[in-house]
């Protein structure tokens, strides 16, 4: 099977290809390393079976991507018949960062275009990471409800609505028969290999905060809940979307923790396992990000997942903690 995965130097990326790849696929990963780390694919980059393409979606015609093409990206594999396009990249900003929400939105729909043209003309099968994010302030977090994800003049949700859009898009694509494609709304993950800025989420940026006995910054009281993955059971959850896909278009399928902690309590968590000195201080949400509303849970509801799939997060939180927090320490 020969797989494209967009995003492929990002968390979870990286971890699919090292997965898929050790399962014999032939996997092309895609990146034009604006938030990916090229080192999380040093593994896939000595395996035969993996090709890196270094570009920007947005402007790149895969369909006429080829060796024997001079007006685009050289590429030293066929791309006419790949059979499964996992599209993990993504655009996002950080709060009161330089790029504006409208970017986001753009951005992330032009990419939506690109892959879309790409899978149709090669008659690829699509499978369409999302994210939790959709579902603003809910308190069931079901794949079928009704969504409101919050007031459009917040900038906090232009990344959830932008995914949003793109989940419309490729559901009335599906019902147009256009496109196969499969929906995976992913909860918050981790792994060694996350990103210890903003982007990369809090849990590695309190471990890397503690580890350097820095303090540790928490916006609000702290009383807001995540569910945090260990970044193999997501893996776990898409591949066995990818084993079950043709049974499975069109759906929306949550993979994430039901685990849940609060940001307060998972601070003081990786300070005391850190055995560090880090303080942890408190600032307002207003001071933090200006006009910026938090999500007061999340919390991954996987009975569809376990329905369809059979999947569930096996790991738990505080052991996979230690255990990152261990190899982190060790480099």
């Amino acid at each position: 099977m020969k797989i494209m995965i967009t995003g492929v130097c990002g968390l979870i990326g990286s971890h699919l290809t090292d997965e898929l790849l050790s399962r014999g696929y032939q996997v092309i990963g895609v990146d034009n390393l604006s938030f990916g780390n090229i080192n999380n694919i040093s593994k896939a980059s000595k395996d035969d079976n993996f090709t890196f393409i270094n570009t920007d979606i947005r402007e790149t015609n895969f369909w006429m991507l080829s060796k024997d093409c001079e007006d685009e990206v050289s590429c030293d594999c066929d791309l006419t018949d790949v059979d499964v396009v996992f599209h993990l990249a993504a655009y996002k900003k950080a709060p009161k960062d330089s790029v504006d929400s409208s970017d986001v939105m753009l951005n992330n729909a032009d990419m939506i275009q690109s892959i879309t043209q790409y899978v149709k003309q090669i008659d690829s099968f699509l499978i369409f990471t999302s994210t939790s994010d959709v579902y603003g302030n809910s308190k069931e977090f079901l794949e079928d409800e009704s969504i409101t994800i919050g007031p459009p003049n917040v900038e906090r949700y232009s990344y959830a609505m932008s995914k949003f859009f793109d989940e419309q898009l490729l559901l009335n694509m599906v019902n147009e028969n256009k496109i196969k494609c499969i929906i995976p709304r992913i909860f918050g993950c981790f792994s060694e290999r996350s990103n210890s800025g903003w982007s990369g989420g809090h849990i590695p940026l309190f471990i890397d905060k503690a580890l350097h006995n820095e303090d540790i910054t928490i916006h609000g009281d702290g009383k807001q809940t995540r569910s945090m993955t260990y970044v193999s059971n997501i893996v776990n959850g898409l591949v066995k979307i990818l084993d079950e896909r043709d049974n499975l278009n069109g759906e929306i399928i949550n993979i994430g923790s039901s685990q849940e902690m609060s940001v307060l309590d998972s601070a003081k968590l990786i300070v005391e396992l850190c055995n560090s000195k880090s303080k942890i201080k408190h600032i307002s949400q207003q001071e933090a990000f200006g006009n910026y509303k938090e999500i007061k849970r999340r919390r991954a509801n996987t009975k569809k997942a376990f329905k369809l799939l059979g999947w569930k997060c096996k790991d738990d939180f505080t052991d996979k903690l230690k255990e990152v927090i261990k190899s982190l320490r060790d480099k």
